[in-house]
């Protein structure tokens, strides 16, 4: 059996989308209650991604029983305290089995437990062309909930259908999220990178940066700061353009439902002029991205830009150029419930991220209580700077 990737999940970055769950309490091994998960309610998990390097932006599920015995695996630390990995940088939590780069016979999906004196950490991660943050985080919460009710009549199916994803006929509107240029780095070596791990409640960051609007998000206050801040920074001309790439999730915008299981975020670049970050304050530069987003968050916006990735033959890179250059990337998994996942005991005690170092991309991930963690990867000098605005706040 196969079936063809959609057009959203081959333009997704070949990495694997990975996390770390921290439990303060003992979890039963989880090997054999996940593969009979899978087995039930994400038969596909066990497939392979097969590509044909004369179609540049297509590939294949295909079933495969090659990854049965790699999606699952343990680690034994007796002596280790939880209070190690709920305390330590998520710089020191180098614990996946795999890099973030898959391999050939890299699985889709796997779990690796860590069992520890007095709890237990839980390393997921997932394909990025196999699915988005929405059904690799809704996969663990059901899986999740299924292990505390064992009922398999609680668990939503997940709608697998990768046709849903239909593109308009034409293309309508111009894509500048998109382009077929290829990256090029010039640079010999990479220089020092760090990332900022910052939290902050939506009342303080407002209060803040006295945005009066009441029409505006979060995350358009959020994007709006980083990116004013962040281009001042980097000092880029005041001539320039700064691309920002949002990921946006549109299942509701397509009608096929939050159950869809496949790649239905949409990366969206906004553009803004460097003359207007220098001059605009945060709450102005919030509504326009407020605006702006709107625009592109409709069916005949997203529908237009399968039509684009269809009608080219040469592969598609992200249109914005953030690593190491003058724009950013924005992905917000706030709304996820990362800290609703619950085998057993409770909620974790921590949620974060893989150790790495980056340039130009900002995540936000929820927390335990209605603030946000944001992940803010620069250049060294640059995240030296931004740590002393934010400091200054």
């Amino acid at each position: 059996m196969s079936e063809d990737l959609s057009l959203n999940d081959v333009v997704m970055p070949k990495c694997f989308t990975r996390i770390a769950v921290i439990f303060d309490y003992k979890i039963d091994d989880l090997e054999e209650p996940l593969i009979e998960f899978l087995r039930k309610f994400c038969p596909i998990a066990f497939w392979k991604i097969v590509y044909d390097h004369n179609k540049p932006n297509y590939g294949q599920l295909v079933e495969s029983i090659s990854n049965l015995n790699k999606i699952f695996s343990r680690t034994e630390q007796p002596d280790i305290p939880i209070s190690n990995y709920i305390n330590c940088s998520f710089q020191e939590l180098d614990v996946y089995p795999y890099s973030i780069i898959p391999t050939d016979d890299a699985p889709l999906f796997f779990l690796h437990q860590i069992n520890v004196r007095d709890g237990t950490l839980l390393a997921f991660g997932m394909n990025h062309q196999f699915s988005d943050g929405r059904g690799f985080f809704t996969l663990i919460d059901r899986f999740s909930n299924w292990m505390r009710h064992k009922d398999d009549s609680k668990v939503i199916p997940f709608i697998f259908d990768r046709s849903l994803l239909k593109p308009a006929t034409n293309v309508l509107y111009e894509h500048n999220e998109y382009t077929i240029q290829p990256p090029n780095y010039s640079y010999k070596e990479l220089p020092a990178m760090d990332v900022i791990v910052k939290k902050f409640s939506k009342k303080e960051l407002f209060d803040k940066l006295k945005i009066i609007a009441t029409h505006v998000s979060f995350n358009d206050v959020l994007v709006a700061w980083l990116t004013q801040a962040i281009s001042q920074i980097r000092q880029i001309p005041l001539d320039q353009t700064i691309n920002v790439g949002m990921a946006n999730d549109g299942r509701n915008e397509l009608g096929i439902g939050l159950d869809y299981f496949g790649n239905c975020n949409f990366y969206f670049s906004l553009q803004f002029k460097m003359i207007d970050l220098l001059n605009k304050t945060v709450n102005e530069l919030a509504e326009q991205i407020n605006v702006e987003k709107k625009q592109r968050m409709t069916k005949d916006y997203m529908t237009s830009a399968l039509a684009w990735i269809k009608q080219v033959s040469k592969p598609v890179h992200p249109g914005f150029k953030a690593f190491l250059g003058k724009d950013l990337a924005f992905t917000n998994w706030s709304r996820f419930p990362l800290y609703q996942f619950d085998f057993g005991q409770g909620p974790p005690r921590r949620v974060a991220l893989p150790p790495s170092r980056w340039d130009g991309l900002i995540l936000i991930l929820p927390t335990e209580t209605n603030a946000v963690e944001i992940y803010i990867g620069l250049k060294q000098d640059h995240a030296d700077e931004l740590r002393k605005r934010i400091e200054q706040l």
